[in-house]
This record gives structure tokens, C-alpha cells and sequence, in this order.
């Protein structure tokens, strides 16, 4: 008996599968550049609104979609954003049908999830596995994650959306930013950056000008900053002329302790700061400069 009850559960949880697959479908689509190679992409939204990966889209001319039921529409690029390898794409026609996707921030680490792509002309392709991991990321100052998945994923699974069990979007594939691994941008990461292409064709990400390099801190120095447990400091090798740093008076020689009260005691430390604030952010700097502190206060500009 209790066989019998298990073949029936994982007869209906196989049902449920296809079911989700049916649901998600509609939203997913194959991306065509002109290239040998293709990708997968995501209707993000009813005005034909398109969410794929930058490395999907080599050439910005002749762009086309695929969706579920064999269409085709031409599609322009509206931008990219190099941080996190996305590009948003637009569909020419105002009759566009496509079914927006579901999202959802709701994702736990064990959850099983989807991964559903259309990476050729073979149609609609989907791996089973399970969330492996999350990792919790910030940019100017909103809570974002970073997914992991065992799901085998394919070439061509690039932009294809993670689902939970409910068709519910929890994160995009991007087998370029995650080096081939199963990485997964959340949904947070892609709703911002829809955003920011929607306002100004890219994202801007917050720069000082500088070059650093680490050094061990002296220990008068440690006594200045009143935080005697920090053993490396930034020393500043090189201000970019005309830079927010040059302009708020950063010298080559300064000692950069801390940024809006984090400690700087790696090149890391400070790129990883800066990752998570965009142009015309705001920031405050200790710095130790010729042997007296000093707060700096700059606004950043915008990366090239």
C-alpha cells in the first residue's frame, strides 16, 4: 500500500512540474543577435519589456525575440548594465502579447526551483534542482541576493528565469557572472536595474578617482583613527585629474582608513563599497594625512 501511495505522489508531483512549466512558458523567450549562438530571455513586462544577459546580446542591430508559440518580433536594446551582465531589450510592436513574468523575493536556501530556458530552436528546456545557497548583497542602500543552484544548466540558460513552485521568478541565470557555475542574479538585482536602464540607458556606478594600495598601518595612525585593531590602511598612489577626489583634495600619499565609518583595510574592502553606490552618491572618508586625521566629504561620479 504505501508504495502504491508513493509512485501516486510522485505521479502528482511530476504533474505539478509540468503544470509550472506550462504557467512560466509564455514569459520565457529565445533571443536571436545574429550570432551562431543564442540565449534565453524573460518578458519582464506587458509593454514588451525584455530582460536578458549583456553576453547574450553581442551585436545591437537586427535583434529579434522568439516567444513560446514561435513568433518572432524585432527587438531594440535599451541598455546594459556590465556589473551585473544584464541587458533590457524592447519590443517594436505595440501588439505585442507576451505574458509578463511572476517574481517573488521569497526564495530560502533547500527550496526546489526551475530553470527554464529556450536556448535554440528546439523550444522550451527545464532542469530540476535546489536552491544551494543565497548570499545577501546591497546596492545604494536596497537589500539584493545572489542565488546558487544544482540544476544542470545548459548553454543557452543564460537569462533563463530560476521558479519556484509556485511559477514565481526568484532570480535569473547568468552563467558568465557566476564563471560558468550556477548563479543566479534575484529578482531584486534585476527589478533595480530595470529600473536604473529605464531612467538613463545605463547604470552608473559611483567612482573616486583613485588608485590604492595597501599598507600596514603605523601605530600612530591607529591611535588617530581611535581604532587600534586595524592593522592596513589604503595608501592613495595615484588622483585621477579632475576626479571627485582630486576636487574634494585627496593627495597622492594619503592614508584612506575608513569609508562612511566601514574600515578600509583592503583594495577589496573599499571596491566592494563602492560596488553597492551609484553616481552622485554621497560618502564620508577618514583619512590620515601627514600625520593628523581628517574627515573627507565628496560625492561620487559616474564609472565611464
Amino acid at each position: 500500500m504505501s508504495q502504491i501511495h508513493e509512485a501516486s505522489g510522485l505521479s502528482q508531483f511530476s504533474t505539478d512540474l509540468a503544470e509550472i512549466a506550462e504557467r512560466v512558458a509564455p514569459a520565457v523567450v529565445r533571443v536571436d543577435d545574429g550570432s551562431r549562438l543564442t540565449a534565453t530571455g524573460i518578458i519582464w513586462s506587458q509593454e514588451g519589456l525584455i530582460v536578458t544577459t549583456s553576453h547574450g546580446v553581442e551585436r545591437e542591430e537586427n535583434l529579434a525575440v522568439q516567444t513560446h508559440d514561435g513568433k518572432m518580433y524585432e527587438v531594440t536594446l535599451l541598455g546594459r548594465d556590465h556589473d551585473t551582465d544584464l541587458a533590457v531589450l524592447k519590443v517594436h510592436e505595440e501588439s505585442f502579447s507576451g505574458t509578463p513574468i511572476l517574481s517573488s523575493d521569497s526564495v530560502k536556501v533547500g527550496n526546489l526551483v526551475l530553470a527554464m530556458a529556450q536556448p535554440g530552436r528546439s523550444g522550451l528546456q527545464t532542469t530540476l534542482g535546489i536552491v544551494s545557497s543565497r548570499t545577501e548583497t546591497e546596492r545604494a542602500g536596497r537589500p539584493e541576493y545572489l542565488l546558487s543552484t544544482d540544476a544542470d544548466l545548459h548553454p543557452g540558460f543564460s537569462g533563463a528565469p530560476l521558479v519556484n513552485m509556485d511559477g514565481a521568478m526568484v532570480g535569473l541565470i547568468n552563467l558568465a557572472f557566476g564563471r560558468g557555475k550556477g548563479i543566479a542574479l534575484g529578482t531584486p538585482i534585476v527589478a533595480n536595474i530595470v529600473e536604473s536602464i529605464l531612467k538613463s540607458g545605463s547604470t552608473k556606478r559611483g567612482y573616486l578617482g583613485i588608485r590604492t594600495q595597501q599598507i600596514a598601518l603605523p601605530e600612530v595612525y591607529q591611535t588617530l583613527a581611535g581604532a587600534e585593531e586595524q592593522e592596513t590602511g589604503l595608501l592613495v598612489m595615484q588622483v585621477e585629474p579632475n576626479s571627485p577626489a582630486q576636487k574634494a583634495g585627496l593627495f597622492i600619499g594619503d592614508v584612506l582608513l575608513s569609508m562612511d565609518g566601514v574600515q578600509l583595510d583592503s583594495v577589496e574592502a573599499l571596491r566592494h563599497h563602492l560596488r553597492k553606490l551609484i553616481a552622485g552618491a554621497a560618502i564620508n572618508l577618514k583619512v590620515a594625512s601627514g600625520g593628523s586625521m581628517k574627515e573627507v566629504s565628496l560625492t561620487l561620479g559616474a564609472e565611464g
